[in-house]
């Protein structure tokens, strides 16, 4: 689907579909997590890089969640779970907890568990489903925070892009971790690791892909089975079928890792040119600074 990747140094990527039947004007849905609003600013400037490129994008949003109306995408709302205001308020209260000592893979997968609720009512809402098949979609852009735009695109039968902050990969994704020297998320080690520090990180390894696997993939499973979702498929299935995986990071800031070709990097999306420096008198400042003692007066 994806034949044609270009990342600008200015910083937006673009890309052009030229699969059978697609026009090179696509249109595009982008499901964003219900939580933290820099992600929602990413899949923004995305959705202005695209407009500026001829194609059109819709944010999945829900209802009370704002959002500055703009030339370059629609919106679809949906009754949600959470709106701008108590999203912002239930996001300070877990880094609150967080920040104060909590165990942070319990906060996590409470946050997680929340996705899923609202997943629950993104599925369970036949009008929206509706509306959203009416729309033709030939690509859903899915941040893998909100794991229930891979089943969203399941259940619109399209094909579907994943844009990634980099927590997700490698594991998922199906490439190799080299533990030896890759640290996994949240063990708070470096790439220099003895041997009990290898040990450990072995161990935060196995926890996280024993969490995702059976704490957090079988509540959309679940979900999947509720609705009778067809034809019937693994969260894993739908994670390993995406079409490509898009970091949104730079290779520099990563520890060197065995990658994937579906996997690219797409760093800088939020940067911008540098301005110049407003001019700045500080020459007399200076020379009276510099001279006084010496009984030099400056002009």
């Amino acid at each position: 689907f994806f034949c044609h990747k270009k990342l600008y140094s200015k910083p937006f990527f673009f890309f052009e579909c030229h699969a059978a039947g697609i026009s090179k004007a696509a249109k595009i849905v982008i499901v964003p997590p219900i939580l933290f609003e820099s992600h929602l600013y990413i899949f923004k400037t995305l959705a202005s890089a695209l407009y500026e490129h001829g194609h059109q994008t819709v944010l999945l949003l829900s209802e009370g969640r704002e959002i500055p109306p703009s030339n370059h995408y629609r919106l679809q709302r949906y009754p949600g779970l959470f709106n701008t205001t108590t999203s912002d308020e239930f996001l300070q209260s877990k880094m609150r907890s967080i920040f104060s000592g909590s165990q942070t893979a319990l906060e996590l997968f409470d946050i997680l568990d929340h996705y899923s609720k609202n997943c629950d009512m993104v599925v369970g809402n036949k009008k929206l489903l509706h509306a959203l098949k009416k729309e033709k979609f030939d690509l859903l852009l899915v941040d893998p925070n909100e794991m229930c735009g891979f089943v969203i695109a399941h259940l619109l039968g399209i094909k579907y892009a994943v844009f990634s902050t980099g927590l997700w990969y490698p594991a998922e994704v199906g490439a190799p971790a080299p533990l030896a020297y890759v640290p996994e998320f949240n063990s708070l080690l470096t790439d220099h690791m003895n041997f009990l520090e290898r040990f450990k990180n072995t161990i935060v390894y196995l926890v996280s892909r024993f969490g995702v696997s059976f704490l957090i993939l079988p509540k959309y499973e679940r979900i999947i089975q509720k609705y009778s979702v067809q034809p019937a498929r693994s969260m894993y299935e739908l994670v390993h079928e995406s079409s490509l995986w898009m970091l949104c990071t730079d290779v520099a800031l990563e520890f060197p890792r065995p990658t994937l070709p579906n996997v690219v990097y797409v760093g800088g999306i939020l940067t911008k040119p540098a301005s110049p420096l407003p001019e700045v008198r500080f020459a007399k400042f200076y020379c009276y600074e510099s001279l006084y003692n010496l009984g030099i007066i400056c002009e």
